[in-house]
């Protein structure tokens, strides 16, 4: 998993990480970030030969880490034949019930809902500069000009606030300064 993928943790209320025995990659999984982000760990495949053994690590990587009051639990599954199904489903339960006691569940939903007005608002900035100045011509001249992408930036930027500062003014006149509006 890269970066992005461990990014999920900011959108949902639980993350289930599913690892399969023999796979050799439990640096990898710390390297990654996936201790840290994984509030229930699912061993599929635990009918293969050193399923215990991945239990075994992960339980040992995870006294590791910094957790809280939540311990993830690891569930041992074999999926194509429906096992440990119903106990991923418990796992994944009492981790909600976890989340409501605690208060971790509205705090993770505030952060949602701030990540997600965050990327809105990035995302309607970049277009409002690309609607005024064009973010393309105004890469062009800032390479053109060997001008640091800082200076690019605020270029754009502050197109969008004279932009929006003018339309704001041609709003205003509009308005009545005397309180009588029409």
């Amino acid at each position: 998993m890269g970066q992005d993928e461990v990014d999920v943790v900011r959108s949902v209320d639980t993350v289930l990480v599913v690892t399969v025995p023999g796979l050799g990659d439990d640096i990898q999984a710390i390297k990654a970030g996936i201790m840290e982000i994984a509030d229930v760990f699912v061993v599929n495949k635990a009918d293969r030969e050193g399923v215990d053994r991945t239990v075994r690590d992960l339980g040992v990587m995870l006294t590791l880490g910094e957790h809280g009051a939540w311990i993830p639990p690891i569930v041992k599954t074999v999926a194509a034949r429906d096992e440990g199904i119903g106990e991923v489903l418990e796992a994944v339960a009492r981790h909600r019930a976890y989340l409501e006691s605690s208060g971790e569940l509205a705090a993770r939903r505030r952060t949602h809902l701030k990540l997600r007005v965050e990327t809105l608002l990035k995302e309607r900035v970049v277009a409002a500069a690309d609607q005024v100045l064009g973010v393309d011509r105004e890469v062009e001249r800032g390479f053109a000009e060997q001008i640091d992408p800082y200076r690019v930036a605020d270029r754009l930027f502050e197109g969008v606030l004279h932009g929006a500062n003018d339309a704001n003014a041609a709003a205003a006149a509009e308005i009545p300064l005397d309180g009588d509006l029409p």
